[in-house]
C-alpha cells in the first residue's frame, strides 16, 4: 500500500509538472511520471498479481534509468550553451540489459543460489544498472547544489535541497539494490531478506523525492495563483483600454505569468495613448484629496469620455509611473478604483456634463 502512495503522490507531482511547464522541457515530469510507474510496478501486489520477480524488475530498473536520464538532461539543460543529452546511452544500457534478461530468465529457479547470483548475466545487468543511475545523480547533484546556494530563501529552496538529499539517499539505494550479488556475499542477509530492505531504502528515497516535488510545486503553484489573482485584478482596467484601443492588444499565449506581463504592457499603452485626452480641470472635479491610483482611474475616466467627443490636450503631464516590479499591484488599484469609487463615477459625470454644455 504504502508503494502504490508513493506512486501516486509522484504521479500527481508529475502531472501537475506537465500542466504548470505548458511549453519547453519538462525533464521534472518525465523523472516524477517514470518513477511512479516504476514503484507501482515493483509493488508487492503487482509482482504477485503478474507471478514473476524478474521481468517486474527488468521493467522497474527501465523505467528508473529513464527517470535518471531526465535528471540527466535537466542538467544540461542549465548550461550555457544548453548541451542536449544523446539518447544512445540509455539504449545501450536497455538492450544490455534485456540480453542479459534474455540469459539469466530461463534460469529463474536457481534465483538465490549462488551459481545464479554470480552468473556473468546477472552481475553485468547489475554494474550497467548502477553505473548509469550513479553517474546521472552525481551530476544532478552537482547542479542543484550550485542552484540551491544561489536561491533566495523560500519554500523552492527548501525544496532544492530536500531534492539534493533524496538524490544522495537514491544514490545509497542504486549501490545496495543495484548490486545485491556483491551485498548478499559480504553480508548474512539471504535474498529474502535482502529485497524488503532494498524496497525499505527506496520508499525512503522517494518519500524525500515526494517532499521535495511537493515544495517546488507548491512554490510554482502558488506563483500561478498570484499571477492569475493578478490577471483578474486589471481585467477590467485591459478590457476598457483595449475596447478603446484594439491596436494595444499582443498576440495570445496560453501562460498564466507571460498573459499577466503582457497585459501590464498592453494597459500602459493604453493609458499613454490616452493621456493627451486627460482634461486639464480634471483636479477641479476632485472634491477631496485622493490617492494616487484614484486619481489615475479618474483621469482614465475622464480621458475616455473625452476621445469619445473628439477633445485632446497634447501637452499634459505624465502621470506616476511606478518600478516595474509594484507595477502590476499599481494597475490592479487603479482597476479596483476604476470599477468601483465614487470619485471616479462623479468624474465620469462630470465629463459628459462637460461635453454635453459645448
Amino acid at each position: 500500500m504504502i508503494s502504490y502512495l508513493s506512486a501516486a503522490l509522484l504521479a500527481l507531482i508529475g502531472l501537475t509538472r506537465l500542466m504548470t511547464v505548458r511549453t519547453g522541457p519538462r525533464y521534472l515530469a518525465t523523472f516524477f511520471l517514470s518513477m511512479a510507474v516504476a514503484l507501482a510496478v515493483s509493488a508487492e501486489g503487482t509482482v504477485r498479481l503478474l507471478g514473476d520477480e524478474l521481468l517486474p524488475r527488468l521493467v522497474t530498473n527501465a523505467l528508473q534509468l529513464l527517470a535518471m536520464r531526465a535528471l540527466l538532461q535537466l542538467v544540461r539543460s542549465t548550461r550555457s550553451p544548453k548541451k542536449p543529452t544523446p539518447f544512445w546511452p540509455i539504449a545501450v544500457c536497455w538492450t544490455l540489459m534485456v540480453v542479459c534478461y534474455l540469459d539469466f530468465a530461463p534460469h529463474r529457479s536457481e534465483a538465490g543460489t549462488p551459481e545464479f547470483q554470480w552468473r556473468f548475466s546477472i552481475v553485468a545487468y547489475q554494474v550497467i544498472l548502477t553505473t548509469y543511475a550513479v553517474t546521472c545523480l552525481v551530476l544532478f547533484i552537482r547542479t542543484l547544489v550550485r542552484s540551491a546556494a544561489g536561491r533566495p530563501r523560500g519554500a523552492f529552496r527548501t525544496g532544492l535541497r530536500i531534492l539534493i538529499c533524496a538524490a544522495v539517499v537514491t544514490i545509497g539505494w542504486a549501490l545496495f539494490s543495484g548490486l545485491p550479488s556483491l551485498w548478499l556475499e559480504i553480508t548474512d542477509l539471504a535474498d529474502l531478506d535482502f529485497l524488503p530492505r532494498a524496497r525499505l531504502v527506496g520508499l525512503c528515497a522517494m518519500v524525500l523525492w515526494v517532499l521535495g516535488g511537493l515544495c517546488t510545486t507548491w512554490d510554482g503553484a502558488l506563483r500561478l495563483a498570484r499571477a492569475w489573482r493578478r490577471i483578474r485584478a486589471v481585467t477590467p482596467l485591459w478590457k476598457e483600454l483595449v475596447a478603446a484601443h484594439p491596436q494595444i492588444a499582443l498576440p495570445v499565449r496560453h501562460d498564466l505569468e507571460f498573459t499577466l506581463y503582457r497585459r501590464v504592457i498592453e494597459i500602459r499603452d493604453g493609458l499613454l495613448a490616452l493621456r493627451a485626452h486627460v482634461p486639464p480641470q480634471l483636479g477641479d472635479w476632485l472634491r477631496t484629496p485622493v490617492d494616487e491610483p484614484t486619481r489615475a482611474a479618474a483621469e482614465l475616466a475622464a480621458a475616455l469620455v473625452m476621445r469619445e467627443a473628439g477633445r485632446s490636450w497634447p501637452n499634459h503631464p505624465a502621470g506616476p509611473h511606478p518600478s516595474a516590479r509594484d507595477e502590476s499591484a499599481w494597475l490592479s488599484a487603479v482597476s479596483s478604483a476604476f470599477t468601483r469609487s465614487g470619485v471616479v463615477r462623479e468624474v465620469r459625470e462630470r465629463a459628459l456634463a462637460e461635453v454635453k454644455a459645448s
